[in-house]
């Protein structure tokens, strides 16, 4: 009995040997074909992991306003999906440079927030205009004058039927700032550049920027401009240059005005209305005057008419 049970136990390991066996081989086969399957998909997902776009393109890391200087620390260089026209590629083209308008953070840097909107706009102080005049070589003080001086203007005016048989003389505007002169604008650091091809100036074109000029842009007060435009009409502009002595007066003189009360003006209303009367011969409106009303820290400006 005792044989015959050692002979039972004897089988049934060796059945279960066998068995496991099997097992095992097919757990084997089973990974095998799991190797495989992972070898072949294998190349594709390496083809995504490395997919890169075709550019790369550089963006602001933060909102920068107009007049700010591109620093490293400013950008930076990313694959982007789309080709955005003006755009760079290269730090080194933007670093220093300044802007001409507002960037937002994130956004493509593009070429048009270096350039200017207006040739003129940024260099007008509020409540002023520009407002060119014809020149010669004569009445521009020789042609010496740059763009960034500051004038008087002279109106003289011959006898005659359309003059109402008057001559006259005299200085309208004093202390006027000279914004341009002939192809010369007066840039932000009191350097001279050329604004009409945005190219650096040749020794040709200062030369004629000079005495053969045709136009001179002044920032002329809004009040004057009518006044002006009629002198230039009715008889001869000219361009006197201020000394330094006299500039430096004129600006220390200017800080004493009353900002409450505003910029001061080229020409008071009794001369603007004197002169438009002398030349036309016709006798303006009386200008209204101003009553100042002050309530606390704010001054409010009523016009009142007699």
């Amino acid at each position: 009995m005792q044989a015959r049970t050692l002979k039972i136990i004897a089988a049934l390991l060796i059945i279960s040997a066998v068995f496991m066996g099997i097992i095992g081989y097919k757990i084997s086969q089973e990974d095998s074909a799991k190797i495989r399957a992972a070898k072949q998909i294998q190349p594709q997902n390496t083809e995504q992991t490395n997919f890169s776009y075709a550019q790369k393109l550089i963006i602001a890391n933060r909102s920068m306003d107009k007049g700010e200087i591109i620093t490293t620390e400013d950008i930076q260089l990313i694959p982007y999906p789309l080709l955005v026209e003006g755009s760079y590629t290269k730090a080194d083209d933007i670093i220093n440079k300044k802007l001409e308008s507002k960037v937002a953070v994130g956004a493509v840097i593009r070429a048009n927030n270096f350039e200017k909107q207006s040739a003129l706009a940024p260099y007008i102080n509020p409540g002023y205009r520009a407002l060119s005049i014809k020149v010669n070589e004569v009445s521009s003080a020789g042609g010496f004058l740059k763009a960034g001086d500051q004038v008087d203007v002279i109106f003289s005016m011959q006898a005659s039927k359309e003059t109402y048989n008057k001559s006259m003389s005299r200085r309208l505007l004093k202390n006027v700032r000279l914004i341009a002169f002939g192809t010369d604008i007066e840039s932000e650091d009191k350097n001279i550049v050329v604004s009409d091809d945005k190219k650096k100036p040749s020794s040709k074109t200062i030369k004629e920027s000079g005495k053969s000029s045709r136009s001179a842009v002044l920032e002329i007060a809004l009040d004057d401009i009518p006044v002006l435009t009629l002198a230039e009409e009715r008889g001869e502009l000219r361009l006197v240059a201020l000394g330094e002595l006299d500039i430096e007066e004129a600006a220390s003189d200017a800080d004493l005005i009353d900002p409450e009360l505003g910029a001061q003006k080229h020409m008071s209303d009794a001369d603007r209305t004197a002169f438009i009367r002398d030349v036309t011969g016709l006798k303006p409106p009386v200008a209204p005057r101003s009553v100042y009303v002050y309530s606390g820290d704010s001054v409010e400006t009523i016009k009142v008419r007699n």
